[in-house]
């Protein structure tokens, strides 16, 4: 009969296969790659600059200082020159009574709806039909008086645009009242055409204002505009507001992971921990936390000084008192990736767990086989 075997033996055995076949870090399942297998690459991370956070190297990447500028002034209120469809009141009044028109004492004769054809043409009583389109409506004053003279005694002639179509500007896209406005009541500037509009449906710095005039098309952060850079429209002008959402990403041994929208127009790392809800207290590894930023235009220096651009990982290490001071003043950029790996305790029990699993599962075979043969 063949000796059975030693329990004892049987169970160290067991458990040494299973830390062999667990001892490779591919084995343990995690969000991401761990600390060291970030920092002992630091040579060789495919292109990428590693760069330690510290007093010494944040200053590039430190959120630079919000310099507005004035506004810039609407100017002075555009001339109306009429356009076919544009609609104008138009006044006659003569000197004394008898004559075609109302006398100037009574006010004169209106006529409250002249709307300028297709040919840019109107057409008055006396005057007949006269060419307006391109001419303001001073000119247009003249015009009637010109054609009325000989025909009524010394005519007083006014012309008051009331609808127009040529001194517009549309607005549309994500504001809340898209439509068409006029600068007839003066200077119109794009901050105003979008207040007319109801305002932007989003957040200024998640939105951008395409404007068409004629053949050229300028796009432009609303928030650069706000700041400082606008500009007045011209008639026929065309605004669009379009979404430009910026946002972040979190993963690894954070509260909350996922693609996050940027909390504020200029957010610092410590803007984006906090709207993730911070570090995982239990998991985060405080001295592995890492910024992804696939284009800085800082990445490292050439053998003559000169800034070159690349992607760069960017390493925070929390243990430092000092790193908190660096995580408010770090620009956080659109795309971003902020990754924290796992604390080592948290990778040595996912480690053992399945050691802890698989001796359990061997001692308690031992444990039936000698019940089993136990006389």
């Amino acid at each position: 009969m063949a000796a059975s075997a030693d329990p004892t033996r049987v169970f160290f055995a067991a458990v040494l296969c299973a830390i062999t076949l667990l001892s490779g870090c591919d084995q343990i399942a995690r969000p991401g790659p761990g600390d060291w297998s970030i920092t002992k690459h630091s040579g060789d991370l495919s292109g990428f600059t590693l760069i330690d956070v510290n007093a010494d190297t944040i200053g590039p990447y430190m959120l630079a200082r919000r310099n507005d500028s004035a506004g810039t002034s609407a100017g002075s209120a555009p001339q109306i020159k009429l356009a076919s469809g544009d609609i104008i009141r138009v006044s006659i009044a003569e000197s004394k009574e008898g004559g075609l028109f109302a006398p100037l004492s009574t006010g004169g004769t209106s006529f409250s709806s002249v709307r300028v054809d297709h040919k840019g043409t109107i057409s008055l009583p006396y005057a007949g039909r006269l060419p307006v389109a391109g001419l303001d409506t001073q000119s247009v004053e003249d015009r009637i008086k010109s054609r009325l003279a000989g025909v009524t005694f010394e005519p007083q002639v006014y012309v008051e645009l009331v609808s127009d179509r040529s001194s517009t500007v549309l607005v549309t896209g994500y504001v809340k009242s898209p439509g068409r406005y006029s600068a007839l009541d003066g200077p119109l500037t794009i901050i105003d055409a979008i207040n007319h509009a109801g305002g932007p449906a989003l957040a200024p710095y998640q939105t951008d204002v395409v404007l068409r005039r004629g053949k050229t098309v300028k796009r432009m952060a609303l928030s650069s505009i706000e700041g400082g850079r606008n500009i007045p429209l011209q008639r026929g002008d065309e605004i669009v507001l379009e979404p430009d959402l910026k946002v972040f990403n979190a993963l690894g041994a954070v509260t909350r992971t996922g693609q996050i929208e940027f909390p504020k127009p200029e957010p610092t790392l410590l803007d984006g921990l906090a709207t993730v809800g911070g570090l995982s207290n239990n998991l985060a590894h405080n001295t592995g936390v890492f910024v992804f930023r696939l284009e800085e235009p800082h990445a490292w220096l050439d053998d003559k000084g000169r800034w070159q651009p690349g992607p760069v990982i960017f390493k925070f290490d929390m243990s430092r008192p000092e790193t908190f001071f660096f995580e408010q003043v770090f620009a956080l950029r659109p795309n971003d990736t902020i990754y924290v790996t796992n604390a080592p305790t948290v990778e040595w029990l996912r480690l053992i767990g399945p050691i802890a699993q698989t001796a359990a599962t061997v001692r308690g075979g031992i444990a039936l086989t000698s019940t089993v043969e136990s006389p």
